[in-house]
């Protein structure tokens, strides 16, 4: 038996970036998986931000997601002893809802987290946050999510510093948050 990494996806999709990520954060010996959440499968571009955030919340949304995550995690456990999920900006916040179907959880910048302080996973998790997100302060959220199962790691960033397609791209963040996931998963 082995272990599983699902990478949950933003509002556009498994796109390049995700693929992407799921390369920098496996282990050899993992099967990763990027499922689509999307209704009809659709990847939007990054330029299509507004379609992709219609799409997203006007058909899908965070609790449904987070439910599709959980199945999808259910469906490995068959094959695998360890189920982990990587999970960005509303992946993230879905892996949040989610995290009893997995054994660890790495959440980037998933904002909306903030919506649900009252969830506390039993799973270890480590949340990696942007100091600016729209709508957000994570600086006033943040000390109240650490705690016994639940570590925070937070950025001079904006939203979306992981995606090097993104113009709010950090690539000396991104790749501190590579290795901080990559230590995360492997220490459980």
């Amino acid at each position: 038996m082995s272990t599983a990494l699902v990478v949950a996806h933003e509002i556009f999709g498994p796109d390049k970036h995700i693929q992407r990520m799921a390369e920098a954060v496996r282990h050899p010996e993992w099967t990763v998986s990027t499922p689509n959440f999307l209704p009809g499968n659709e990847v939007f571009p990054l330029e299509q931000e507004e379609r992709a955030y219609r799409r997203f919340t006007g058909e899908l949304g965070v609790v449904a997601m987070a439910e599709a995550l959980a199945e999808h995690a259910a469906g490995l456990r068959t094959d695998h002893h360890r189920v982990l999920c990587l999970g960005f900006s509303v992946g993230a916040t879905a892996a949040w809802l989610a995290a009893a179907a997995f054994d660890s959880i790495v959440c980037v910048y998933g904002s909306r987290i903030r919506d649900y302080t009252g969830h506390r996973p039993r799973c270890p998790c480590l949340l990696v946050f942007a100091e600016q997100e729209p709508g957000s302060t994570p600086g006033e959220v943040v000390g109240g999510l650490a705690g016994p199962t639940v570590a925070v790691e937070l950025y001079e960033a904006r939203h979306g510093f992981c995606n090097e397609d993104s113009p709010h791209h950090h690539a000396v963040h991104s790749a501190s948050v590579v290795r901080s996931a990559r230590r995360f998963f492997h220490s459980g």
